[in-house]
């Protein structure tokens, strides 16, 4: 692989702009540097003093062949004479209108071999995409670069482009900034890109050129065409970085004539400080000479804080007028109704409302069931207490008060001649015992308290 043919490789045939070998040749003689591509690196030449002049074409001899090439650089006319290097190679002549025909019809001719290789590559699904091709003014050697993530296997496609346009080509492998350099084209700004018009060297651009500047990591944003962080952002960087340098770091505590304050953001551009102040809710922005003067006394007024009280208020108000727009228009009659409507419908609703019963508490002590199961097993027939003996004596009361009741109705319930049920006393017993059971288990009472039926309560009866 020649470097002669690569994008940014060093000539094989001169030196680049700057290298001074000491060497001298005839003083009829001058360097010249020249361009082959625009955007493209300077190499030198010889060329006869006062005949070739900035703009001019010239042909020179390539590794690849003759080429068309552009003079960018010629020496004053009253700058001191410098002797002409040994290596480097004179021109071949200066450029007719022919070799402009010339070199216009194979720039055509690498277009329609472009076009060949793209399609060859897609049909023999290759896996590289060819960038571009360009030939010498001869149209029989040439050079293509292509763009691959990984080795491909391009030799058929070479042989086949070869045998059909009868031309020799070396391939040459482009990574993604040299493809938009070859390619060209224009980007987010508008204008062309920097590495196909005048930009030579791709500069080193890292995230830290971005945050320096306050800009947005958003890669869509801050990427070019070529899918890498934009060139130009290195061009303002050192500015960026020396206006920084006078501006206080954000999360430190400074103090400002509208007082003590934290710094949240910083506008470099503008040379001002947005302060958190610990006295009082709003923001401010403070400028950087102001930063580390004196707090201001408490009778002095603080512009910074009227500032921006009045501009909330502006805010709020223009807030507030967007609403009263787009809310709809409402009679005030209508409303009036709707608002009448809306009471007495409300008053009907409560008075119809069913009331609520209101429980009633019972008046009975509630004991913990759990200090009854304690000592209800252990001296439940040793500890009567009065309560209980009342209690007791109630039920005995009620007891013999339905038994009398229910004697009534057994005689009720006799012969016809008189003579009372048999059967009466034994029905009396088992209507009395349900009942109890019934009530029994109705009641609120621990069930753990001694029945009196079982007690003394029956032998008292």
């Amino acid at each position: 692989m020649n470097q002669d043919s690569e994008p940014t490789g060093e000539p094989a045939e001169s030196a680049p702009h700057g290298d001074a070998p000491t060497e001298e040749t005839a003083d009829d003689r001058v360097v010249i540097g020249i361009r082959t591509r625009e955007a493209a690196r300077i190499y030198h030449f010889s060329a006869p003093r006062g005949q070739v002049f900035v703009g001019d074409y010239v042909v020179v001899d390539r590794a690849r062949g003759d080429q068309l090439a552009r003079v960018v650089t010629v020496p004053d006319d009253d700058a001191p004479e410098k002797a002409v290097p040994r290596d480097v190679r004179p021109i071949v002549r200066l450029a007719d209108a022919a070799d402009r025909d010339r070199a216009s019809a194979q720039a055509a001719k690498a277009d329609e071999i472009l076009q060949a290789m793209r399609s060859s590559a897609v049909r023999d699904n290759l896996g590289l995409y060819p960038v571009a091709v360009e030939l010498n003014l001869a149209g029989d050697r040439g050079s293509a670069w292509f763009q691959a993530p990984d080795h491909v296997n391009f030799r058929p496609m070479l042989e086949d482009i070869e045998g059909r346009y009868d031309v020799s080509l070396q391939m040459q492998q482009a990574n993604q900034r040299e493809r938009a350099m070859l390619v060209d084209g224009y980007d987010i700004c508008g204008l062309r890109l920097c590495c196909s018009s005048w930009m030579t060297d791709f500069p080193h651009v890292g995230i830290r050129v971005a945050k320096d500047q306050d800009l947005s990591l958003n890669p869509d944003s801050i990427s070019g065409v070529c899918g890498r962080l934009l060139c130009c952002l290195t061009f303002e960087h050192e500015v960026y970085r020396e206006m920084r340098g006078t501006l206080p770091r954000v999360g430190k505590r400074v103090s400002t004539p509208a007082g003590m304050g934290k710094v949240i953001k910083l506008n470099v551009l503008q040379q001002k400080v947005t302060i958190a102040l610990d006295d009082h809710p709003q923001r401010v922005d403070v400028p950087a000479e102001e930063i580390g003067l004196a707090v201001r006394p408490e009778d002095a007024p603080n512009q910074a804080l009227i500032d921006a009280e009045r501009d909330q208020l502006a805010a709020d108000e223009r807030a507030a007028a967007l609403r009263r727009a787009a809310a709809p228009a409402i009679d005030p009659s209508a409303s009036e109704a709707a608002d009448a409507s809306d009471d007495s419908t409300a008053t009907d609703a409560t008075s119809d409302a069913p009331k609520r019963r209101r429980r009633r508490r019972s008046r009975k002590p509630k004991t913990d069931a759990r200090q009854v199961d304690q000592h209800s097993d252990a001296d439940s027939s040793e500890r009567p207490d009065d309560d209980d003996a009342g209690a007791g004596q109630r039920k005995r009361s009620r007891r013999r008060r339905r038994r009398n009741k229910a004697q009534v109705v057994n005689q009720d319930r006799g012969d016809a001649d008189g003579r009372p049920d048999q059967d009466a006393p034994q029905l009396q017993r088992r209507e009395g015992d349900a009942r109890t059971s019934r009530r029994r288990r109705r009641s609120r009472q621990p069930v753990n308290r001694p029945d009196p039926r079982e007690g003394g309560g029956d032998s008292a009866d």
